[in-house]
């Protein structure tokens, strides 16, 4: 039985006394003033504080990069008081933070032993670092080992166990699973929700929606299980049919819940266009509401007018809300009135609301960055970038600031894409584990018309962005324009061509001699090969593979077939490993196969790429990822993109370098190939100044990136209202 930790009102003011200290001389001299501090106070703590000293040390040695003693002082504080199991986690928290897994796993696996094999915090951490190792022998023995359990004690790991598989591709084997816990435990209603989350993401909607029916009959007063089933009823049915379903959810669930279910019913209508519904469920949920919630229902109803074109009627709800805010929720209304302007291309009113929001209580970095946004969709990217600057000195710690900096250089007029390059790596050192920062890395290496040009560091950008920042949905679609330009990659490589020039694809010796291709994977080209005289080889090789691919997708019968692994591995100069890092970053491998299940367990919610992409509020991630794969084809069937995709790979490709791209005769005017665009395309060409530039690749979407630089390209309605109110920072 583990030793229970009782800390009193003394133990506490000691360690607070005790961390001041220590902070205090840290900031003076750093990890060893702290030390000294320690050891000077060490003596007279009670033995109950000094574990959590020690683990005060760890974390002033870990920002001092001083690994040995960030080890040391979790051995001691382990050693100290290994009884409670928050010790245990501390220690696995930071040792996770250190990228040191497999240490992580011992110590977990060591805590398991010390305390009872079924400890849910423990086993809830080791099942995800098993995961993340690639583990998964170990995971099924884990939760094999759980087998004589409660199912009560153990539900929380085996849910996780479950999705951990999903992850790994094996959705259908575990779906029984879920079932033998759905009947041992049926009033537990977060099970349900999870089998219903589980199905609906293998695409079974169907099962996903009876499950969410089968469990309100059993649960019937739990929540978040009724705000599933009406989203999958009106996924399936419509918005009527959520209006059926909503009257028996008022019946059974908390009165403080019913006015979200009549929002529910009012945004459903909304979505569906049909207005006076939707007033009316709007009107239900604000007589039902509690008074300091109400600004939310206003700002529904002033969207739906908006929507409507009733321009008055919105501004007055606006007001309304304005009157209910609490004073803490007022920068909410400003934003929003700010975005109601701006679609009704009043520019003036919309930064004077903004103006408003900056002198709200406890406005925050999120002000300053919708009104970069607001400035970068009018083309005033001068404005934009001022904004930012201010804003990073006041918030130096946002990511989401610093992303906006690198895509704000990323769209301007440098085209050598150096400006960008220094605010990414600037970023990187200020915010590391910023995921939308990554992603702006990995644009920047996917753009071809600069000299950063690189597949495999886009890739590693990216693996960091979705595992630092998985709810950040702009690294997702990347990654499919990622995989559209290592399938081209791979095609150069397989050439007939290529293959005399630069011998067997990397792919194909791996896997005919794995163990021994680490030496040959190193080498793209030739070192003896004359730079001049690859040339005309690299531009052939473009030119077919680039009319091979435009070919098949205006046929519409493109396949990806690239493998990441591999690809990636070559294009760094790494050969695929046996420890499932295949590309050097030190995370588990990312498995392209599975991007859809890996998108839709994330569930993205913000992005200024992904809300474009996204068509409304329903739309599923594989839905956004396919709107995402139409994006980019689009793009490819202009040639000069194409085109410029295409070369930049093949100098990569043939170790050319950026003279070679970008010299006179090479370019889009030289060895550009003839494109039999039909008449729409050439349009579309000529709408988007068909010859690109380095600030078109700046944002995925070349059309996204052309409104931004260029703030001329015709929107129509739905697609204002996304760029507009789809950069939603805010969830009303």
């Amino acid at each position: 039985m583990a030793m229970k930790m009782v800390e009193g009102p003394r133990q506490r003011q000691e360690f607070q006394n005790f961390s001041e200290a220590v902070a205090t001389a840290e900031r003076e001299g750093g990890y060893p003033a702290a030390l000294r501090a320690f050891e000077a106070r060490v003596d007279s703590l009670s033995s109950s504080v000094v574990w959590r000293a020690h683990l005060e040390l760890a974390e002033c040695a870990k920002r001092s990069a001083n690994v040995l003693q960030v080890k040391h002082h979790l051995a001691q504080a382990l050693q100290a008081h290994s009884g409670p199991v928050q010790v245990w986690l501390e220690a696995c928290r930071t040792l996770d933070e250190l990228g040191e897994l497999e240490e992580c796993r011992t110590l977990l696996e060591q805590g398991l032993e010390h305390h009872s094999v079924s400890n849910e915090q423990l086993c809830l951490k080791l099942v995800r670092v098993y995961e993340r190792l690639g583990d998964h022998g170990a995971l099924r023995s884990l939760v094999s080992s759980l087998r004589t359990e409660p199912p009560e004690k153990t539900c929380k790991v085996l849910l996780e166990a479950v999705h951990s598989e999903v992850r790994a591709g094996n959705g259908e084997a575990v779906r029984p699973l879920l079932r033998c816990l759905m009947l041992r435990l049926p009033h537990q209603g977060p099970i349900y929700c999870e089998a219903s989350r589980v199905d609906a993401i293998l695409g079974h909607w169907k099962s996903a929606l009876s499950i969410a029916e089968q469990g309100v009959k059993t649960c019937l007063k739990y929540g978040p299980l009724w705000f599933l089933l009406l989203r999958l009823v009106e996924k399936a049915y419509g918005a009527r049919a959520v209006k059926e379903y909503a009257g028996f959810a008022l019946k059974n669930i908390c009165h403080e819940l019913h006015w979200k279910v009549h929002f529910e019913v009012a945004a459903a209508f909304g979505r569906a266009g049909n207005l006076p519904e939707s007033h009316e469920s709007i009107g239900n949920a604000a007589l039902s509401c509690p008074k300091h919630l109400r600004w939310k229902v206003w700002l529904l109803a002033a969207r739906s007018e908006l929507w409507d074109g009733s321009v008055e009627t919105c501004r007055k709800l606006l007001a309304q809300a304005q009157l209910d805010a609490p004073s803490r929720m007022q920068v909410a209304v400003c934003i929003e009135r700010a975005r109601a302007e701006e679609f009704l291309d009043d520019l003036d009113e919309a930064r004077e609301a903004l103006r408003k929001a900056y002198a709200c209580e406890g406005h925050d970095w999120k002000v300053y960055l919708e009104h970069i946004f607001m400035e970068a969709r009018q083309g005033c990217l001068k404005a934009a970038k001022e904004i930012t600057h201010t804003a990073l000195e006041l918030h130096p710690a946002t990511g989401r600031l610093w992303s906006a900096l690198i895509a704000l250089e990323h769209s301007g007029e440098d085209s050598t894409g150096n400006a960008a390059m220094v605010a990414f790596r600037k970023a990187v050192r200020e915010v590391p584990k910023s995921g939308e920062v990554w992603c702006e890395g990995a644009r920047i290496f996917m753009n071809p018309m600069v000299q950063h040009f690189s597949l495999g560091r886009a890739y590693k950008c990216l693996e960091f962005a979705v595992h630092l920042t998985p709810q950040y949905g702009d690294s997702f679609l990347e990654l499919v324009r990622l995989r559209f330009l290592l399938e081209m990659r791979v095609r150069m490589r397989k050439h007939p061509l290529a293959v005399g020039l630069l011998g067997a694809p990397p792919e194909s010796q791996a896997q005919q001699r794995h163990d021994s291709c680490s030496n040959d994977l190193a080498v793209s080209a030739s070192p003896a090969a004359d730079p001049s005289r690859l040339l005309p080889a690299a531009a052939l090789i473009a030119r077919q593979v680039s009319e091979t691919m435009a070919a098949e997708l205006k046929r519409a019968d493109f396949t990806l077939g690239a493998d990441f692994a591999f690809t990636v591995g070559a294009e760094l100069g790494i050969a695929p490993g046996t420890d499932g890092d295949s590309v050097g970053t030190g995370l588990p491998p990312f498995q392209s196969s599975r991007l859809e299940v890996l998108c839709a367990y994330a569930d993205p919610n913000y992005g200024f790429l992904w809300l474009w992409c996204r068509q409304n509020g329903l739309s599923t991630p594989k839905e956004v990822l396919a709107r995402m794969t139409k994006e980019v084809t689009e793009d490819l069937l202009v040639g000069a993109t194409r085109w410029a995709y295409a070369w930049a790979v093949a100098c990569s490709l043939f170790g050319l370098g950026y003279n070679f791209r970008f010299s006179s005769g090479t370019t889009s005017g030289g060895l550009s190939p003839p494109d039999g665009q039909t008449v729409e395309q050439v349009q579309t060409a000529q709408e988007c100044q068909s010859d690109p530039v380095a600030r078109d690749y700046a944002l995925g979407s070349m059309r996204l990136a052309r409104c931004v630089a260029h703030c001329n390209i015709p929107l129509d309605r739905a697609e204002r209202r996304r760029l507009i109110f789809g950069s939603d920072i805010l969830c009303i």
